[in-house]
């Protein structure tokens, strides 16, 4: 039997809905880069994707938090990533697989303590 996938049940728009509200609700660190980000997009008339979303929490938030020591703020950051992989798009995994597991694997592999067993699964199988 072939493994769930929500990307076969919920639309695209639905799918991106989806993870834009785990990220607001799970990183409220974030949620000045988001709105930052859906201003942008507003000005601009641009789509905004799981790879915007993901890009910029991790350029704006993730990584000075990284370079200042604010661990609380990268603890929720997996939080997050888990929480993401637990909807079952293979579309928003991929997502996280080029943003966040090749970062792990090939430049923070200290930072794999705050990675949960679903992140974990991906640095596996990468």
């Amino acid at each position: 039997m072939d493994e769930f996938n929500l990307d076969n049940f919920v639309s695209l728009e639905g799918l991106i809905a989806r993870a834009r509200n785990i990220i607001w609700d799970s990183m409220p660190y974030a949620r000045g880069a988001l709105h930052s980000l859906e201003e942008r997009s507003k000005e601009d008339d641009v789509y905004i994707s799981f790879y915007d979303y993901i890009l910029e929490v991790v350029t704006e938030v993730l990584d000075p938090a990284v370079e200042s020591g604010a661990w609380n703020v990268v603890e929720a950051f997996y939080e997050m990533c888990e929480a993401l992989l637990g909807l079952g798009s293979s579309m928003l995994g991929e997502t996280i697989e080029d943003l966040v597991v090749k970062d792990l694997v090939g430049y923070r592999p200290e930072l794999m303590r705050w990675a949960g067993p679903l992140l974990r699964g991906l640095v596996e199988a990468y």
